[in-house]
């Protein structure tokens, strides 16, 4: 982005027309612009998709922004943007014509994928219950802008270059509008997830520390490595599953029976937290009931134990006392 953003910039354009050619600097955009997408792909994908399909979509995307990127290079280092010419003069005069518009219409073909299959994904797939899931829901406004400038664009070329409208400026204007707009929800979105990450993670942590901290004491053979870049609130989450590995095997060490879950309510973390402190299980309690209750996420649940177990703990301090 940084490297599309320099090339922009009059000076540096002018300076790389002179040492290169007159065709150089546009079909370097595009280069650069595939390349923001799949990058932009890598890190989604990575993201939302399923282990078994994770490496045939990388394979689609960077086999799809290599051809595009590659096909609108050639186009416009064949065809030289006019010399002298700025952007909006280049709209009105020369954006429609054999050449220019093939190049242009192939350089939004996978801008115009990529932003459809974020906006979709992102609706149908995010877990509105995790930070992740919410996250993807905040750049949907952006993705679906930028999926909506993508296709008006191509439509207009295709449509202009072949003759079946008239040329003209105005949807142009309105893709400039469209993509600074796009762009802003886009990181405003990103931006927004990001802050909500690190708030999360740092309020729910605590809540089960403590629970944490004694069962991994007695089971330190359930600790994980977190994934290497992991955010904030990952790394909490695979603390949860820590937490959760150990009370699976205190629950077998302890003999706790497995049968049907009691009706859970209010009391379960709570009878829970009672047997972790005491030792004494209650005799309604199953190894079944220490799992998640429908529709709670783990660290959910997580932190619903670990505020049980502080209270319980405090009480036992209380009567000891």
């Amino acid at each position: 982005m940084s490297l599309h953003m320099a090339i922009n910039v009059q000076q540096v354009e002018d300076a790389v027309r002179s040492a290169t050619g007159d065709g150089m600097p546009t079909a370097v955009k595009m280069l650069l612009v595939c390349g923001i997408c799949v990058g932009t792909a890598i890190v989604f994908t990575d993201v939302t998709a399923q282990h078994e399909r994770h490496r045939k979509l990388l394979v689609f995307h960077v086999a799809t922004s290599i051809v595009l990127a590659i096909l609108a290079f050639v186009v416009f280092y064949r065809q030289p943007w006019p010399d002298g010419v700025t952007d909006r003069e280049f709209d009105r005069d020369y954006a429609f014509l054999p050449g220019y518009a093939d190049g242009l219409a192939l350089g939004m073909v996978y801008p115009f994928l990529l932003c459809a299959m974020v906006t979709v994904v992102a609706i149908v797939q995010a877990d509105r219950r995790t930070i992740t899931g919410r996250t993807l829901l905040l750049i949907v406004p952006g993705a679906a802008i930028l999926t909506t400038y993508a296709g008006l664009r191509i439509g207009y070329l295709v449509a202009a270059r072949f003759g079946v409208v008239e040329p003209t400026t105005t949807p142009l204007e309105i893709t400039r509008f469209l993509a600074a707009a796009g762009a802003f929800l886009l990181a405003a979105g990103v931006l927004a997830g990001l802050a909500m990450n690190r708030r999360q993670a740092r309020r729910a942590l605590p809540q089960f520390a403590n629970l944490h901290r004694e069962l991994l004491s007695r089971w330190p053979g359930t600790q994980r490595e977190s994934r290497p870049h992991s955010s904030e609130m990952e790394k909490v989450d695979d603390r949860a599953v820590e937490v959760m590995d150990a009370l699976s095997l205190e629950a077998d060490f302890s003999s706790v029976p497995h049968r049907n879950p009691f009706a859970l309510d209010d009391r379960a973390a709570d009878l829970i937290a009672q047997w972790l402190v005491t030792g004494e299980a209650p005799p309604e309690l199953g190894h079944e009931s220490l799992s998640c209750p429908p529709g709670v996420i783990t660290t959910d649940w997580v932190c619903s134990l670990g505020r049980a177990y502080d209270r319980a703990t405090h009480n036992e301090r209380k009567m000891v006392s």
